[in-house]
């Protein structure tokens, strides 16, 4: 890999998808078209070396396929880095991506918990060499992102049993809140680190975001979000979010599933959650939120709305057209089929959005 050559075609590209996010931004342009390849940044990688090998590899494919967002670099061991602060362990698995076991069975087991270091953590100490590892090659380059951070909510179900947590939310909620607070100050406290490490070359918000110059925040993953009801995200969930976003200038929430049922209570966290994603089709997720009810519960927000769907031409415009709005500000994110479709797809979708004012009534 030449990694020079990565570098300059990066430096090409950069201008012109720069241009496009700023007028999104500016409010100019209302939608962004986010396309990117398959690749094999979140597998078992175990070194930095392999980490960067990967990652380069990706950069380089992303630069080829018509997209409005800059390809990053991210140091990607899994999800289960906070849990392994805690001491949970972490399962390496040939060609798959790392699983982790928690460690405590009853709800009382971590009551009183002490907060952990994470300088005592292999896989923390892990992500940030491999930070390091990144800036000794290509110092600010490429841009750089946090490691993928799961909520405190679901790495609450990473270190301790997943049904103890669901229910102290519901009969022990004093409880449980003190335990995923204590897991947002880790997340707060480490994310810090990262971006100290990283310093002018990270890129915001990062993981599954479309990443941009001028873009705030930072991404995490809330998947539980889509299985607890209204009440218990709003109570727990939501406001650690928030407080994620009030510390990192802004929260980027995704989850999996079908979670619209608590879309409108995440509009109020406005302006703290800067964006959102979420997956729109049974191709990208198994339980996908209706186009509908995800342009109606986000109309108005002004935060930034990821939807994934299929890469197939006429299905995606199909879904674009069933969730666009002039109020709703769009990043597209069709799965990857192959480059011609997605040549295809950019066309499509930018004369489809480019036109919105006169297709949405």
């Amino acid at each position: 890999m030449n990694v020079n050559a990565v570098v300059d075609q990066y430096q090409k590209v950069r201008s012109g998808r720069e241009s496009r996010t700023k007028q999104f931004l500016d409010g100019s342009r209302k939608y962004l078209i986010f396309q990117t390849p398959d690749g094999n940044v979140w597998s078992d990688a175990r070194t930095p070396e392999e980490c960067f090998e990967r990652n380069i590899e990706y950069v380089e494919k992303s630069l080829d396929i018509p997209s409005d967002h800059l390809p990053l670099m991210e140091p990607w061991f899994g999800t289960g880095v906070y849990a392994n602060m805690y001491g949970c362990e972490y399962v390496w698995r040939d060609g798959e991506a790392p699983a982790v076991h928690y460690l405590y069975h009853q709800l009382d087991e971590v009551v009183g918990l002490a907060k952990p270091r994470w300088q005592d953590s292999p896989v923390a100490r892990l992500v940030l060499e491999t930070i390091r590892y990144f800036k000794s090659k290509l110092g600010d380059a490429l841009p750089i992102v946090w490691t993928d951070t799961q909520s405190a909510s679901d790495t609450g179900t990473l270190i301790l049993d997943a049904c103890e947590v669901f229910t102290g939310c519901l009969l022990e909620p004093e409880k449980i809140e003190a335990f995923l607070r204590q897991i947002n100050s880790l997340i707060i406290e480490f994310s810090n680190v990262q971006a100290e490490e990283i310093g002018e070359a990270l890129l915001s918000p990062g993981h599954i975001f479309l990443s941009g110059t001028g873009f705030a925040g930072m991404s995490i993953s809330d998947d539980n979000l889509a299985v607890s009801s209204p009440r218990v995200n709003e109570r727990f969930n939501l406001p650690l979010a928030e407080e994620i976003g009030r510390a990192m200038d802004g929260v980027a929430i995704h989850s999996c599933g079908n979670y619209a049922h608590t879309m409108g209570r995440i509009k109020e966290l406005v302006p703290s959650c800067v964006a959102l994603d979420c997956a729109l089709d049974h191709v990208v997720d198994p339980n996908p939120n209706s186009p509908e009810a995800v342009r109606d519960a986000l109309v108005g927000s002004n935060m930034a709305v990821h939807v994934r769907m299929t890469g197939r031409t006429e299905a995606m415009l199909e879904i674009v057209r069933r969730v666009m709005h002039p109020d709703l500000r769009l990043v597209v994110h069709p799965s990857y089929i192959d480059d011609e479709t997605a040549e295809r797809n950019y066309a499509a979708l930018d004369s489809l959005l480019s036109g919105m004012k006169e297709n949405v009534a």
